[in-house]
């Protein structure tokens, strides 16, 4: 069963009408074990879903890296994968503590990075290749502005050109 698709916009990326949202799969609010996470996303695959969302705030990475495994065996042509910009992830020094967790940010992982807003070119440039790593896979369809809304300006005057930048590359489809 594949549900129906359309384009996204004027790009060339077709997503499915239906997207699977891959927060809950990082840990969002409660632990997921990683099969159980492999299986919602294989059960979304099952149902027609061709359209999965990701970034690099949900769960500090621990999304990106359970959708990109769970997506690694499937033809990559037949779906189209979204991710954000806007937050790096920068390791703590935990000097052998305990990290703690990250539920004040609402996922429950330890907290052994910490999210660094970042809208720069380079940072555009640096989130997207370590997404691209924790993913595992080979590029990104669709790329976001992650909650730009504190930070309007340097999303608009960097972020935003540098990913038309990237697009018209054929970096990014969208």
């Amino acid at each position: 069963m594949t549900l129906r698709e359309r384009a996204l916009g004027r790009s060339a990326v077709r997503v499915s009408e239906l997207a699977f949202g891959a927060a809950g799969i990082g840990n969002l609010f409660t632990a997921v074990s990683d099969d159980r996470a492999a299986q919602a996303v294989a059960a979304a695959w099952e149902s027609g879903v061709r359209y999965f969302d990701t970034a690099p705030h949900y769960g500090l990475g621990l999304s990106e890296r359970r959708l990109g495994r769970a997506l690694r065996d499937l033809p990559r042509t037949e779906y189209a994968l979204s991710t954000k910009v806007g937050r790096l992830l920068e390791p703590t020094t935990a000097d052998g503590q305990d990290p703690g967790d990250d539920l004040a940010d609402g996922f429950a992982v330890p907290a052994d990075h910490r999210r660094v807003w970042d809208f720069s070119a380079a940072g555009v440039r640096r989130s997207l290749e370590d997404s691209l790593e924790r993913l595992g896979l080979d590029r990104i369809d669709i790329a976001y502005l992650h909650d730009p809304d504190d930070h309007a300006e340097q999303a608009l005057d960097q972020a935003y050109p540098e990913l038309e930048r990237l697009r018209a590359e054929g970096v990014l489809g969208a």
